[in-house]
């Protein structure tokens, strides 16, 4: 077997496979348990095998998606906070280029890509059906591009890998933002185009997940138009529908847009993260009196969505009483239609369409038993309407409340206001990890990180 072969690997074939955790992109030696990909792709069960793999790296067990984004991002924020001392460098803010923590979406977003790559690569010579293998590679696309939004949105500049051959990679550079924002937009498009038509169930990628994140993607990176329109295009056409706020993560649920099932067991780490489990009272993150108090009084987000243990308030919007309740009517959501509603609305906001904004943040509030905005508001006070709205409505969710203060460039102004935070504008971007700056000598550091 030649060199080259050699250099490409299946990632997520087995159950430990699916498991593991590359080191970085940047290593030249393959882990022990992987297996080389001829050995594989001639199978189609194999294939398939794969295929799951990437769901089980981006949202499983301690995932990318499930644990390392809410779980270390959002107490950075002014929304929660560990409970546990042992995040206190997050909570304060005094995360550098050592800290094991900022350092693991680098980790687990680069297995992910090459894992998507491995499948890029190999998907149109396998014996798959044609419209399998046509949505398999929308999902990779997917994934791949999800990654991306990762890396960028946390790192800013970051190596645009497409192959999975180490000896091109190992000593790649970063690349601008934009640019690989562009090829996550590529990404998206391709997977739309790919998943079109197909009968995916809501718990894997379908056309409408791909929407929904293109359309993210657009408002994060100011294509009002854009934005608007995806939205606009996943609202009107995708078949999904806001349901009472009770509904919402139920496996039943009418807005439901991408999530996963949870017929088997989850990570106890997903619990401690997304709800307050009153069996073992292990529950990570606690709401911050600042949100607490953010609240109109008969916001039924707060009613509904949050718990109190030992006299503090934490998430509780899903209800499962041990990580191996399996079977329960609860399902992970990672997308849902009422951010398209949102995403929308800011779009139109942003573009002096502020009636129609304003119209799409009330259909939230009223979900939420709220009366509407009053009318006459200016373009910034809508938009700061719209924060809050997303604050309220996605709190202890993927790293909303991260995102949207840093994109909108508002973490200054919101972070800063909190002295025992020690917030500094560089902190708005991760510190590359020191242990990818060691491997690559081409990687830069981002402004204001030395070597720790």
């Amino acid at each position: 077997m030649n060199v080259h072969k050699i250099q490409r690997y299946v990632w997520g074939l087995t159950v430990s496979c699916s498991l593991v955790a590359c080191d970085s992109f940047l290593d030249t030696d393959p882990p022990s348990d992987l297996v080389v990909q001829e050995d594989v792709y001639g199978d189609i069960r194999n294939v398939r095998s794969v295929v799951n793999g990437l769901y089980t790296q981006n949202l499983l067990a301690n995932g990318l998606f499930y644990y390392e984004i809410p779980f270390y991002l959002t107490p950075i924020t002014d929304d929660a906070y560990h409970t546990s001392t042992s995040y206190d460098d997050l909570r304060y803010n005094a995360y550098g280029p050592t800290n094991t923590y900022t350092a693991y979406a680098w980790t687990k977003a680069y297995t992910a890509i090459l894992r998507s790559n491995d499948l890029l690569e190999l998907l149109p010579s396998t014996a798959l059906p044609e419209a399998e293998k046509r949505q398999n590679i929308g999902e990779a696309k997917y994934f791949r591009a999800f990654s991306y939004f990762v890396l960028t949105s946390l790192y800013g500049d970051v190596p645009w890998v497409t192959s999975t051959n180490i000896v091109e990679t190992t000593l790649q550079p970063r690349d601008p933002k934009e640019v690989v924002v562009g090829h996550i937009i590529e990404d998206l498009k391709d997977a739309e185009a790919a998943l079109e038509g197909s009968t995916n169930p809501n718990t894997k990628v379908t056309k409408a997940a791909a929407s929904a994140l293109l359309a993210r993607i657009y408002l994060y990176h100011s294509e009002w138009q854009n934005a608007e329109a995806k939205a606009d295009e996943v609202i009107q056409t995708s078949g999904y529908s806001l349901d009472a706020i009770e509904n919402v993560f139920l496996r039943t649920s009418t807005e439901s847009i991408f999530k996963t099932s949870s017929s088997g067991s989850w990570s106890s780490y997903v619990d401690r993260v997304y709800y307050a489990n009153l069996a073992v009272n292990n529950n990570y993150l606690r709401l911050t009196d600042d949100l607490v108090n953010s609240f109109e009084a008969d916001d039924l987000r707060k009613t509904k969505w949050t718990t109190t243990v030992s006299d503090f308030l934490h998430p509780y919007k899903y209800h499962r009483t041990a990580a191996t309740s399996a079977g329960t009517a609860e399902d992970y959501v990672s997308l849902r239609l009422t951010e398209q509603y949102l995403i929308r609305a800011e779009a139109r906001a942003q573009q002096d369409k502020l009636p129609e904004a304003v119209a799409d943040v009330n259909i939230i509030r009223q979900r939420a038993g709220l009366s509407d905005l009053p009318e006459g508001l200016s373009k910034a006070e809508v938009l700061l309407a719209i924060e809050q709205e997303r604050r309220h409505e996605f709190f202890a969710e993927d790293a909303h409340r991260w995102w949207d203060l840093v994109r909108t460039g508002r973490a200054d102004a919101v972070l800063g206001a909190y002295p025992d935070k020690k917030w500094e504008p560089h902190k708005a971007l991760l510190p590359v990890p020191q242990k990818e700056l060691d491997k690559n000598s081409n990687l830069t550091q981002n402004p204001g990180y030395g070597v720790q």
